[in-house]
């Protein structure tokens, strides 16, 4: 699956409340985890991709330095 660009998968564990998920963020970063429902591990996917694409925030040094 694919949201905004990068893929993830979700996958049942052995457990019945157990899913396994895992994200590509770019070539080298993959973030994986665990949740108690298929909607918490998406909801954790989604979560994360957000994170990694939203703008750093850039620190101003006061003129002068």
């Amino acid at each position: 699956m694919e949201y905004r660009g990068k893929s993830y998968t979700i996958v049942q564990g052995i457990g019945p409340h157990s899913w396994k998920w895992t994200v590509q963020l770019d070539e080298k970063t993959v973030s994986s985890g665990e949740a108690p429902s298929r909607e918490a591990a998406k909801n954790n996917v989604v979560w994360l991709v957000d994170k990694a694409l939203a703008p750093k925030m850039v620190k101003l040094k006061p003129p002068g330095e």
